[in-house]
């Protein structure tokens, strides 16, 4: 398990998706969504461990949660 200590300077899908306990899956979605920034190499995506702690402050400070709610109430 990585913690914020153990974090290289760029990390692929795995190590995002075991940092954040989400699954691969979750983390390749929110990349597609353009929620959490990320670039290819060759067929991989890769993650800047900043870009990966702005995208978990943007979680604990509740703007994916509050656009999530927004969406919601349009229903």
């Amino acid at each position: 398990m990585l913690n914020i200590d153990s974090l290289r300077p760029t990390l692929d899908v795995l190590d995002a998706a075991d940092y954040l306990k989400v699954s691969k899956y979750t983390i390749i979605n929110r990349i597609k969504e353009g929620k959490l920034n990320a670039y290819k190499q060759g067929k991989h995506w890769k993650i800047k461990r900043e870009w990966l702690l702005e995208y978990e402050e943007s979680l604990v400070s509740g703007n994916e949660w509050s656009t999530h709610q927004k969406d919601t109430k349009q229903a």
